[in-house]
């Protein structure tokens, strides 16, 4: 992000778990598991913002990376992931909403600059969706292109299968965007079941299937907004 663009996108949706205050979390990211994550090479730049207003996640990290595909990226990441645990460098800190590998399908960026303000609109995550892809479903959910380019310095469309994510960095404050956004829902939208990072045990159950999607078309087509301010 902040004007880069990446072809891969690992984004996490998290809060503190219950008791731990906001500066153990801030540790733990900013001077644990960013630096260690880091270090093994699973991804090149991380960013982290704080929510603006309704979402059920406080905070969202945007890891970026080059992995062609998701097969590459759980090859890569799960032995990483499962080494820290074992090292006992992964702590009981956080609570994670949501997370999801995405795969770049547009993007517009100019160099990288100041970002006071980081907007993400998502469809329903719960299944896969009838529209044909991403950029059907941007076209229809979104503002105008020529209002989120005046609006947005960068913006970027990343899908994880039919999860799409859209992001857009702006240099106003999160107030001044309200208004190109109203009338659709602020949140997160349902999120269904994520692609776990650890490899489930053998012996472990199978998942519950996600609840069918709406079959109306408006719902299919509809985009949750949240705005984020940048922390790290």
């Amino acid at each position: 992000m902040y004007g880069r663009f990446s072809r891969a996108l690992y984004a996490v949706w998290s809060n503190p778990a219950p008791g731990v205050t906001p500066e153990r979390f801030r540790e733990y990211y900013e001077d644990v598991h960013r630096p260690d994550t880091l270090a093994i090479g699973h991804f090149d730049r991380s960013y982290r913002y704080e929510a603006h207003g309704e979402s059920r996640a406080r905070y969202l990290t945007l890891w970026e990376a080059e992995y062609p595909d998701l097969a590459s990226a759980l090859e890569r990441v799960r032995k990483g992931a499962l080494a820290l645990r074992e090292q006992g460098r992964i702590w009981p800190v956080q609570e994670v909403v949501f997370h999801q590998f995405l795969f770049a399908r547009a993007g517009a960026a100019p160099p990288a600059r100041s970002v006071a303000t980081l907007t993400t609109a998502q469809n329903d995550w719960r299944t896969p969706v009838q529209d044909p892809d991403a950029e059907t479903w941007a076209l229809s959910a979104l503002p105008e292109e020529s209002e989120c380019e005046a609006r947005y310095a960068a913006r970027f469309l990343y899908a994880g299968g039919a999860r799409f994510l859209w992001l857009g960095e702006s240099e106003d404050a999160p107030g001044a965007l309200d208004a190109l956004w109203r009338g659709r829902a602020t949140g997160l939208p349902p999120l269904g079941a994520p692609t776990p990072i650890f490899p489930p045990p053998p012996d472990a159950p199978s998942p519950e299937p996600d609840p069918e999607p709406s079959s109306d078309a408006a719902a299919r087509r509809a985009a949750w907004v949240v705005q984020w301010v940048p922390v790290g």
